[in-house]
């Protein structure tokens, strides 16, 4: 008896340790979680259709911020640099007429529940979201690829053709970073199957081609995403394969508390989109537990004027705008309002040197020269008649608006508008800032001659994008510009669509010099500066590159957690 009750007792004291040393493994696997916290400013719902537009279908569509993760492999993407790069399309080529681009598909590549993609799958994809599930980009950014889609064929199981009524030099560079057709879903995952206007199964609403899904146990709607890694093609084919294997996406709308969870270690890294402020950087510089990536960039920071009315209109107007260019120490700018986070803009007029395929005639603007800048503005009759040091034309003071917007996102708004009222002050001309509500900045800023201002700042895309892709969103959705300027018969918007549509190089850049001329005679916007790159991180996150676009996805699934 006493053999067995001993046996027992070294059974359970065996089993006991072999527990602790599970629960000592279980700990060290959890404490080795590969594993990425990241904070956002705005997190939406979860499991709507990423090819659906949330305009048309507030219900279930719009892109959510997981989609990049569960959805996202365009058929062709940018480097940094703006270079085409393979994705889902190993190759492709444009026709001579430049009305059909043909892509070849890259073989293995499969959703998550295991469909194979094939042209099919993407025709479907295409026909869905250009016709059914997205006009309204149509209308919204008047774009070719919506305005001149045709049709698109299958032509075998990895062939992919589309055709457009119409071509246009950067047709292939239309194509990436765009929800319309970087992110598919699988015709068999909507009701009725194959059918463009169909359904997206609830049950289906994260098997895209992505490496990762939504854990919606731990998942809370608008507040936390959590997406943990499957396996996928990508690691498959050793292309591009993730090295995290869990991602957070936490709401912290302030920027500033993401940048005391990032000291915190709550944090691993702050989405760009949702950038802390510059006077942030300046603080966590010497912070031996983060890591702050900076990068040139070809956006632009800009004014623009209220041509349209005194004291912007006719020749003294022009007058007036180009004092301003002269009269403002951009090199003060960069150095005060962005702590050497930007360069100065004084040698284009929108177009960044560092935007992909700029003429050269876009290289001139204006440098530095206050002499000038007075010597203008005493020309176009303004004088400080009463010694109180603010400049008066026809017994009115030189007083201006100046709009700009309180979105967090945009918090360099401020500091770079007080550094503006200060330098213009002193060459006498009164500024009065103006806060607007993001919403109330946006309508003002595409108001046309209705806006209320009298100079608002305001910025390009990130420098990626093709220059005519850039000249016809800033032109179309700042609708004021759109017939500002008259050269011959022909409006700014009409040239600017001419170099969108161009056929050839030597075409496009004619038209691109003529934008150029037209807005440095003019002086229509001011160009401030091009700011910098920045990403803040915990120094533990290795291999971090910047993303060709806004910065919403990073491709930091293919960093790496260091100790």
């Amino acid at each position: 008896m006493k053999s067995i009750i001993k046996r027992k007792t070294m059974c359970i004291a065996g089993l006991l340790v072999l527990a602790a040393l599970l629960g000592v493994g279980a700990q060290a696997a959890v404490a080795e979680e590969n594993a990425l916290t990241m904070s956002m400013g705005a997190i939406g719902d979860l499991g709507t259709d990423p090819t659906l537009s949330a305009n048309l279908f507030p219900e279930s569509g719009g892109r959510g911020v997981y989609h990049p993760y569960t959805h996202y492999s365009p058929l062709i993407d940018w480097d940094n640099d703006g270079n085409i790069i393979p994705w889902v399309a190993e190759s492709f080529e444009v026709s001579d007429d430049l009305k059909t681009i043909t892509f070849h598909l890259r073989k293995g590549i499969k959703f998550a529940d295991g469909t194979p993609l094939n042209a099919s799958i993407v025709k479907f994809n295409f026909d869905r979201v250009i016709t059914y599930g997205c006009t309204d980009m149509r209308d919204k950014q008047k774009l070719p690829i919506y305005l001149y889609y045709d049709y698109s064929e299958a032509s075998d199981e990895n062939t992919f053709e589309i055709h457009f009524t119409q071509g246009w030099l950067n047709v292939a560079r239309d194509f990436p970073r765009n929800q319309a057709y970087s992110e598919f879903i699988s015709p068999l995952d909507v009701d009725p199957a194959w059918d463009i206007t169909g359904t997206l199964k609830p049950d289906k609403r994260y098997n895209g081609i992505g490496p990762y899904y939504v854990d919606e146990n731990e998942s809370i709607p608008k507040e936390k995403v959590v997406l943990i890694k499957r396996n996928s093609w990508r690691d498959d084919l050793n292309f591009h394969a993730p090295k995290i294997d869990k991602i957070v996406l936490t709401l912290i709308a302030d920027p500033q508390t993401a940048v005391l969870a990032l000291e915190k270690g709550e944090i691993d890294y702050i989405c760009r989109y949702w950038n802390p402020s510059i006077d942030s950087l300046v603080k966590l510089e010497n912070a031996p537990e983060i890591t702050i990536e900076t990068e040139p960039d070809a956006r632009t920071f800009f004014l623009t004027t209220a041509y349209w009315k005194e004291p912007f209109n006719g020749s003294d107007g022009i007058l007036l705008r180009k004092a301003i260019c002269y009269g403002l120490n951009r090199k003060e700018i960069v150095d005060g309002a962005f702590s050497g986070y930007a360069t100065p803009a004084t040698d284009t007029m929108h177009l960044s040197p560092l935007s992909p395929e700029v003429p050269g005639c876009c290289y001139k603007g204006y440098d530095y020269d206050m002499d000038k800048a007075k010597k203008l503005l005493a020309e176009a009759g303004w004088k400080d008649m009463d010694g109180d040091g603010i400049l008066d034309k026809n017994g009115k003071p030189l007083e201006l608006d100046l709009a700009i917007s309180s979105s967090l996102t945009l918090g360099w708004m401020k500091d770079l508008a007080v550094m503006v009222q200060s330098q213009l002050e002193d060459m006498g001309i009164e500024i009065n800032i103006r806060s607007l509500e993001p919403s109330a900045y946006s309508n003002t800023l595409s108001a046309g001659s209705a806006g209320d201002f009298d100079l608002i700042l305001a910025y390009t895309d990130p420098g990626v994008y093709p220059m005519t892709h850039k000249l016809m969103v800033f032109n179309s959705s700042m609708s004021y510009m759109r017939s500002m300027y008259v050269n011959g018969n022909d409006t700014l918007d009409e040239i600017v669509y001419n170099a969108y549509m161009a056929s050839n190089k030597m075409e496009r850049d004619q038209y691109i010099c003529e934008v150029c001329n037209i807005l440095y005679e003019d002086a229509g916007l001011i160009p401030l500066v091009h700011p910098m790159k920045y990403a803040v991180m915990n120094s533990k996150v290795k291999g971090f590159k910047f993303d060709a676009g806004w910065g919403t996805y990073e491709h930091v699934e293919e960093c790496e957690i260091g100790k």
